[in-house]
């Protein structure tokens, strides 16, 4: 079974929200708000995470002298929940903080650079504009998703029917592996809904769907 590290878990956490965004700044913007999502889902009580989203905000509005439009606030509030949530849901034990999360760019390559906790930063290369040319790869890691969750579904019910089974790594390792591939179906997710749009062959547009309908 494949090891994967924490930031590992980040990048397939957060790179679903980077994908096809236009603007690089913007998606500077969204690793920031991705790490503090994070960081907030790991409050275990809702009112002290509703606390720093509001925190948050405050300071953002410091940072800006002009008053905000209407409807921003309640705009960025709504997404950075959102994000806290699909943090806690694809990755509950996962109770790491991430002091630093940054996106850089050097001509056309993307480097996700991650500390989390303690650890030394670790470099994730990114590619946020995916070409359609990659869709039979995409098929391919689809296929082996799919043989791959029934193992794994396999493997949790083992564990869960014999807990005795497996030393703490092991299990750790299993569970990790689970969780970064519901997270990267979310990414797959996203990307074939764009290309869906953008391409006007009807056979390609007819497989896209067929994988959406799989995904869903």
């Amino acid at each position: 079974m494949k090891q994967y590290t924490a930031a590992n878990c980040f990048t397939s956490f957060v790179l679903p929200h980077l994908l096809f965004v236009p603007e690089f700044e913007e998606r500077q913007k969204t690793t920031m708000t991705g790490c503090l999502a994070w960081n907030i889902s790991l409050f275990p009580e809702s009112s002290q995470r509703e606390h720093h989203i509001h925190s948050v905000w405050k300071m953002i509005e410091a940072d800006n002298p002009e008053p905000p439009p209407p409807g921003l606030e309640q705009g960025y509030k709504n997404d950075l929940r959102m994000l806290v949530e699909q943090k806690r849901d694809l990755f509950p034990w996962l109770m790491m903080n991430i002091p630093k999360a940054e996106l850089s760019q050097n001509g056309t390559q993307e480097k996700l650079s991650i500390r989390m906790g303690q650890s030394d930063v670790e470099e994730v290369d990114l590619v946020t504009h995916p070409d359609p040319l990659g869709l039979p790869i995409i098929i391919e890691v689809l296929r082996g998703i799919q043989k791959d969750t029934a193992e794994q579904v396999a493997w949790l019910e083992r564990v869960r029917d014999n807990p005795g089974v497996l030393n703490d790594v092991d299990r750790t390792v299993g569970i990790t592996a689970y969780s970064v591939q519901r997270a990267d179906l979310i990414v797959y997710h996203r990307m074939l809904t764009v290309w869906r749009e953008t391409q006007p062959a009807p056979r390609v547009k007819s497989v896209i769907e067929y994988w959406l309908e799989v995904l869903r």
